[in-house]
C-alpha cells in the first residue's frame, strides 16, 4: 500500500512539474499542450497501464510487447526529461540569481523569458530524445563478457564461474535474445553458474516454452540459483518446482560444497522480501553455513548486495550480488547507491569480496545508459597465479 502512495505521489508531481515547465510558458496551441500533457502522463504511468493490461488480457502476443516496448520507450523518455529539465533550470535560476547579484543582469540570461524557455524546452526534448535512443541501443545490444579474476589459496586449479543475474526473463523477452545469451554461456565452458536472483519477471504459464530455452544454461559442476524480489513477484510457489526441471539448484538457505574444486556455493533469498516473513522463511547466512567445509573457498549468492554489512568478518571469501542493474538509467545511479550501500563491480568488505553485476537485462524501459550490462566471469585462481605475476 505505502508503496502504491508513493508511486503515485511520484507520478503526480514529476507529471505537473514537467508539464507545467513544458507548456505554461509557452503559446503553442491548446491541441499541442494537451497532447504534450497526454504523452507526459503516459509515460509516467506506463507500468501501471501495462499491468492493468496484463491482469485483464486485453492484449497478448506481439501485440502486447508492441505496447509494452512503446511505453515503457515512453516511461523512461520522460523521466530523463525530468531529470534534465530540473537541471537545467536549477543552473539557469542560480545563474541569473547571480548575474543579478553582481550588477549584470541581461534579459538572455532571464528565465522568465517566453522565446527562451520556448527555445530551452525544445533543446531539451531534443537532448533526451537522443539519450532515450542511446539508452535503448545500449539496453537491446548483446551483453559483452566481463572479466573478474580473483585468487585464493583455498583455489588449487583455476575456475571459472559465469554470472548471470537480473535477466528479468518475460513474455515479451525475445527468443532470439535468450538464445544468444545461453550460446554466449556455452561458449564460455564454465565450471559453476551462479543466478543471484531476478533470472525470471513473469508468470510460469506465459515462460514455458522461453524457460525451455534457458534450460540449456549448464555449469560442469552445477547450476545454482538464489531468489531476487522479482521471483517473489512473480508466483515463487510455482517457479520452485519449475526450476528444478530446468536442472537449477534452488539455494534458499542453503548450500553445496564442490569437492572437485573445493568450493562451497550457498545461497540466500532476496533479503527485503522476506523481511516480514516467518523466522524459517528469512535470510539466514548461519543455518547456510552450517554444511560447509571449514577450510573450502565460501561463496554467497545474495540478490541484494546490502546483506554483506550485515555478515560477520569474513564470514565467506566471495558474495555474488546484483539487483542494483548499476543504476541502469543515469543519474537514478545515485538513488540506487544510496538504497543499497554499493552500486556495481568489486568491494572489499568485512575481509570478503563483494561483486555487484550490472545484469543482464533490465527492469521497465529496454534502456541503459551509463550503467552497461553484462554477463559476468570469474575466474578464480591459486594464490602462485598471483605471485608469479
Amino acid at each position: 500500500m505505502y508503496f502504491f502512495i508513493a508511486f503515485f505521489v511520484v507520478v503526480l508531481s514529476a507529471s505537473l512539474i514537467t508539464i507545467r515547465v513544458l507548456c505554461a510558458y509557452s503559446d503553442y496551441s491548446i491541441w499541442l499542450k494537451w497532447g504534450v500533457s497526454l504523452l507526459v502522463v503516459s509515460g509516467w504511468t506506463a507500468p501501471l497501464i501495462l499491468g492493468l493490461i496484463r491482469r485483464c488480457h486485453w492484449l497478448e502476443g506481439q501485440s502486447y510487447a508492441l505496447v509494452n516496448d512503446v511505453l515503457y520507450a515512453l516511461f523512461g523518455f520522460v523521466f530523463l526529461l525530468f531529470c534534465v529539465l530540473l537541471v537545467r533550470d536549477f543552473l539557469w535560476f542560480g545563474i541569473h540569481k547571480i548575474a543579478q547579484l553582481c550588477g549584470k543582469p541581461s534579459s538572455f540570461l532571464d528565465p522568465m523569458n517566453g522565446v527562451l524557455i520556448n527555445r530551452a524546452n525544445v533543446a531539451a526534448v531534443i537532448l533526451c530524445g537522443l539519450l532515450a535512443v542511446w539508452g535503448l541501443y545500449e539496453g537491446h545490444k548483446t551483453p559483452p563478457i566481463k572479466e573478474v579474476v580473483l585468487y585464493s589459496d583455498k583455489i588449487k586449479q583455476p575456475v571459472d564461474i559465469v554470472v548471470l543475474n537480473d535477466l528479468h526473463a518475460n513474455r515479451t523477452t525475445s527468443d532470439k535474445r535468450l538464445k544468444k545469451l545461453v550460446a554466449q554461456i556455452k561458449g564460455l565452458r564454465p565450471e559453476i553458474v551462479v543466478m543471484p536472483g531476478d533470472v525470471i519477471d513473469d508468470r510460469v504459464g506465459v515462460m514455458a516454452a522461453k524457460a525451455e530455452i534457458l534450460k540449456e544454461i549448464r555449469g560442469k559442476y552445477g547450476t545454482f540459483l538464489s531468489l531476487g524480489n522479482h521471483e517473489f513477484y512473480s508466483g515463487l510457489n510455482s517457479w520452485v518446482p519449475k526450476f528444478n526441471e530446468l536442472g537449477f539448484q534452488l539455494l534458499y538457505n542453503t548450500g553445496q560444497y564442490i569437492p572437485e574444486l573445493n568450493i562451497f556455493v550457498g545461497g540466500i533469498p532476496d533479503y527485503n522480501s522476506v523481511k516480514g516473513a516467518p523466522a524459517e522463511l528469512k535470510a539466514d547466512i548461519y543455518r547456510l553455513l552450517s554444511d560447509r567445509k571449514e577450510d573450502s573457498y565460501k561463496i554467497l549468492l545474495s540478490h541484494s548486495p546490502a546483506f554483506a554489512d550485515r555478515l560477520y568478518k569474513n564470514a565467506v571469501d566471495l558474495i555474488i550480488s546484483g539487483h542494483t542493474h548499476g543504476g541502469q538509467i543515469y543519474p537514478f545511479h545515485h538513488l540506487v547507491k544510496a538504497a543499497n550501500h554499493y552500486l556495481s563491480g568489486l568491494y572489499k568488505v568485512k575481509g570478503m569480496d563483494l561483486y555487484v553485476s550490472n545484469g543482464y537485462g533490465t527492469w521497465g524501459p529496454m534502456m541503459r545508459l551509463f550503467a552497461p550490462s553484462e554477463l559476468t566471469l570469474i575466474r578464480l585462481m591459486p594464490q602462485e597465479n598471483k605471485q608469479d605475476k
